[in-house]
């Protein structure tokens, strides 16, 4: 799995916690932080290895002196939603594959869904450990466990809106044909039950029963 090139827009706390998690940095090449607060970019520099850009992420002129070409994950994590709903626009705009976004509003998620601007994830149900989940699972699957039947595993993975297996029925995804047994879905707000008749969209996280990562194919293509 090729490291991430990481943008994010707003250094809070939610970023701190982010780039303070040792298994989220093992997954990141490189690490590009926007925000106006200059005590927050000294306490972010303080962890190492990041670059931060002092100033407001609602500038879209920011965005000009960053490559954004070479980015291959954008998280929108200020705390305005407007301002967040711009950030995911501009990196639809130049292609960045992952896109995420926090939102207090369900209206402006939804809208950020059905635009296809990236992964909303609505407050207050966002913690740290929710993006790191998408981080983590959005390329590949992420083994939770070894279970104690015969030798399956628990995996997780995050649907892509680029994936084969978006906007498809679970039914529809034969993954028992490959020894795989979908359980859960985490759909941005909660665990639900994996049901043949569920919908999968772009952010939902599938958790799976299976040997090894051979369903891999039917999901992502």
């Amino acid at each position: 799995m090729a490291k991430l090139k990481l943008l994010i827009a707003g250094g809070g706390s939610t970023a701190e916690i982010l780039l303070n998690d040792p298994a989220i940095r093992e997954v990141i090449e490189e690490v590009i932080v926007v925000e106006s607060n200059s005590n927050r970019r000294k306490a972010l520099e303080k962890l190492g290895d990041i670059y931060v850009i002092e100033g407001d992420a609602a500038d879209a002129s920011i965005y000009n002196a960053i490559n954004m070409r070479e980015i291959t994950a954008v998280l929108a994590l200020t705390n305005k939603d407007e301002v967040n709903f711009l950030v995911l626009a501009i990196a639809k705009m130049h292609n960045v594959p992952i896109r995420i976004g926090v939102f207090s509003d369900e209206d402006i998620a939804r809208a950020v869904r059905s635009l296809k601007l990236g992964v909303p994830i609505i407050k207050p149900t966002v913690t740290a450990g929710v993006i790191k989940q998408i981080v983590s699972s959005i390329t590949s699957p992420k083994k939770y466990l070894e279970l104690p039947l015969a030798e399956y595993k628990l995996y997780a993975i995050t649907i892509g809106e680029d994936d084969m297996a978006v906007n498809s029925k679970i039914e529809e995804l034969n993954l028992e044909e490959s020894g795989a047994y979908p359980l859960l879905i985490f759909n941005g707000k909660e665990l639900v039950p994996a049901t043949p008749e569920t919908v999968l969209h772009p952010g939902y996280t599938l958790f799976i029963m299976a040997r090894d990562e051979n369903f891999i194919n039917k999901i992502k293509g």
